[in-house]
């Protein structure tokens, strides 16, 4: 299962990774054409009580690199957490990417196993590798991704479903959604 646990976590990861810095290239671009500061966006939030957009993004790459490090039971790289445009979040997902390429399948050994443990502001969270994987990571993960996006459209940025789910691996189309899906 090492195989599934990494093929289920660094790709998905790495793929998801890559729409939400399309994302950000999209805002960024919209930003400039609209004249709108940047700052708006990177500060614009859903509801008061949820993260701003930075904050999302910091979160998503957060737990992707987590989540590999603690399955293939090596250091979490620590990032600062000081972007503040979206030049600096584009190069802080792109040093994510470049962590999770350096993980290989065989550090996963066992990792479905293997105990988790979390150290969380109120608590201790313990899972099997899993669990771990299956019912806090990935829905983390797809949380604040999917956060990040919901603050771009709500924003008038103009992302669709396409550049949500991006350039799906091993998907093929015909008929009208393999038009919609390549932008035609």
């Amino acid at each position: 299962m090492s195989n599934l646990m990494y093929q289920c976590s660094v790709p998905v990861f790495s793929h998801q990774l890559k729409n939400l810095a399309a994302f950000l290239k999209i805002a960024a671009r919209d930003a400039r054409v609209r004249n709108i500061e940047p700052a708006v966006l990177l500060n614009a939030r859903l509801a008061p009580d949820m993260f701003p957009l930075v904050k999302q993004v910091q979160v998503a790459t957060d737990n992707a690199k987590g989540c590999g490090a603690r399955l293939a039971d090596v250091s979490i790289p620590v990032f600062a957490d000081e972007e503040t445009s979206f030049a600096e979040l584009d190069k802080r997902i792109k040093a994510t990417l470049a962590f999770l390429r350096s993980l290989k399948p065989a550090q996963f050994e066992g990792s479905e196993a293997r105990e988790v443990v979390m150290q969380v502001p109120i608590g201790t969270l313990r899972f099997s590798g899993l669990d771990y994987l299956n019912g806090w990571a990935l829905p983390n993960f797809y949380f604040h991704y999917s956060a990040a996006y919901s603050i771009l459209r709500h924003n008038g940025v103009g992302l669709g479903k396409r550049e949500y789910l991006g350039a799906v691996p091993g998907m093929t189309a015909t008929g009208k959604i393999a038009k919609m899906m390549a932008g035609k």
